[in-house]
């Protein structure tokens, strides 16, 4: 792209670096980067890397102790992130029609989440970040885009929704439900100039450009570090759903189970739930219970769920994936006796519970007669 004058990784100590991004001339800059900010005229932007644990109140000297570092200019706008820059940076030139435009990124996702909820479960998902980061994966994405043309204010902020949505996408091609991480950041990057373009949304050349440079450069960072979505585990799944582990054993002690076998029961279950079958199962079953409830099945009478879900063959047919049929003959009692029918939880979901733990007691109750 004609405005791209370079593009440096510059590597340091402790296996950290820095990306330093100059244009051809002063460009006109709006973003959320924590140095030099909001509106800003410059020729130079960068990235620099922190620590994974990086805590500074007066993080605005680092950055600047950065600037002093490569003599850059001091109305450079400049990023941070923990995601190891050396292997993750990633560029693209797109272009659609007459649109084509320049994409930069780093991205890492250990702190992701989806946008409007709390970052909750912190001691599970800090543990893998842990383990992930052994492997050089943490968090924050940024995201540098540059047009070829003046944008009004609002054409700017138009901009991003096209860097935002192509974002999550990026995420969703690398398995993530989340829509991005708790410290993201992005720049839209325009000269200067009279005749302004007033929007640039997804419907146009350079809207739809954007997005693709985004969406590559987002999922080639996470490719990069061998980043992906954490296993969708039986288990977990039902969780996110209300399900707890007391539920799961009050189910399996209304099979007939004693509390002596309690212990090898939870082992089991953990084992089973995380069978790549088993799991592919309770997740096609929760997905299509999603989908009937937002009324999105096909030919979905009156908002009723598909017969399917809340006759009981799914649930028999998880239980027969574990134990045959003695999985499925407990699947049957468990619909009669509906331990967890107080317990207010969507009947396809109550159904799954019933097909999974019945699977495990037909397992654990077939192994111990042999």
């Amino acid at each position: 792209m004609k405005y791209i004058k370079s593009v440096e990784v510059h590597p340091e100590d402790n296996h950290e670096a820095t990306a330093v991004i100059r244009f051809t001339e002063r460009m006109e800059v709006l973003s959320s980067a924590p140095y030099n900010g909001g509106h800003a005229s410059t020729d130079t932007i960068f990235i620099m890397q922190v620590a994974h644990d990086f805590s500074c109140p007066d993080y605005l000297a680092v950055l600047k102790d950065k600037i002093r570092q490569y003599s850059l200019p001091e109305d450079s706008v400049g990023f941070m992130t923990a995601a190891e820059v050396k292997y993750v940076f990633s560029e693209a030139e797109e272009s659609y029609g007459d649109g084509e435009v320049y994409v930069a990124s780093t991205a890492g996702v250990t702190n992701c989440v989806c946008a409007g909820e709390p970052l909750t479960d912190w001691e599970r998902k800090s543990a893998r970040s842990a383990e992930i980061y052994r492997k050089l994966i943490a968090g924050t994405i940024n995201i540098v885009a540059v047009v070829p043309f003046p944008l009004t204010d609002a054409g700017k902020i138009n901009a991003m929704i096209p860097l935002v949505e192509a974002k999550t996408l990026g995420m969703r091609d690398r398995g993530y439900i989340e829509t991005g991480t708790t410290s993201d950041a992005m720049a839209i990057v325009s000269p200067a100039g009279e005749d302004r373009m007033p929007f640039l949304g997804t419907g146009t050349p350079a809207g739809m450009a954007l997005a693709r440079g985004v969406r590559k450069t987002v999922a080639e960072c996470l490719r990069k570090r061998g980043e992906s979505a954490e296993p969708r585990v039986s288990e977990l799944m039902l969780k996110e759903r209300g399900v707890t582990k007391d539920m799961f054993w009050d189910c399996a002690s209304a099979c007939g189970l004693d509390e002596e076998l309690k212990d090898e029961f939870e082992e089991t279950f953990e084992t089973m739930g995380a069978d790549a079958d088993i799991s592919a199962l309770v997740y096609a079953i929760l997905q299509t219970g999603d989908l009937s409830d937002k009324g999105c099945i096909s030919n979905q009478m009156y908002g009723e769920p598909p017969e399917v879900l809340v006759d009981g063959t799914l649930a028999m047919f998880l239980a027969g994936r574990i134990s045959e049929t003695r999985g499925s003959d407990a699947t049957i009692d468990l619909m009669r006796m509906k331990p967890l029918k107080e317990c207010n939880l969507p009947e396809y979901v109550e159904l799954t519970v019933y097909g999974l733990v019945a699977g495990v007691v037909g397992y654990i109750t077939g192994y111990s007669d042999e």
